[in-house]
Parts: structure tokens; C-alpha cells; sequence
């Protein structure tokens, strides 16, 4: 059986931020470890979300563009 390797990664927050994260995962009941998990992985969802909609946007406007201007009237 393959074992996981476990990866650290050494974290230097200004004492306020980790003050307030603390708090904040103490009140979620959750390690301060496992919050830090959680926030990045919500900012890697959100900027790829935020990527998606310009990509759809990209693919919206291309295909407006195909129309005709008598077309676009309506």
C-alpha cells in the first residue's frame, strides 16, 4: 500500500491575522490549520469561477458576433 506524503508548508501571518483567524475557526470549531484549508480553497474556487464566466463571456460575445446588425435589432 502506497503511503500519502504528508506536506507541510510554513505560514507567516502578522499576529492580527492569525488572531482573528484563530477566533474565527475556534467559533467554526474547526483547527486553525483546517480554516487556512478551507479560505484557500475557497479563493482557488472563486478566481476560477470569476475565470469561467470571462471565458463564457468570450464565447457569448464571439458568438453575438456571428449575427447579422438587422438581427441584433431584436
Amino acid at each position: 500500500m502506497e503511503q500519502k506524503k504528508v506536506l507541510s508548508f510554513p505560514l507567516r501571518l502578522s499576529p492580527s491575522v492569525r488572531m482573528q483567524a484563530t477566533d474565527l475557526a475556534r467559533l467554526e470549531g474547526i483547527s486553525l490549520n483546517h480554516f487556512i484549508s478551507l479560505a484557500v480553497a475557497e479563493k482557488i474556487s472563486r478566481m476560477e469561477h470569476e475565470s469561467w464566466l470571462r471565458q463564457q463571456g468570450k464565447t457569448a460575445s464571439s458568438s453575438l458576433s456571428m449575427q447579422t446588425p438587422l438581427s441584433r435589432r431584436f
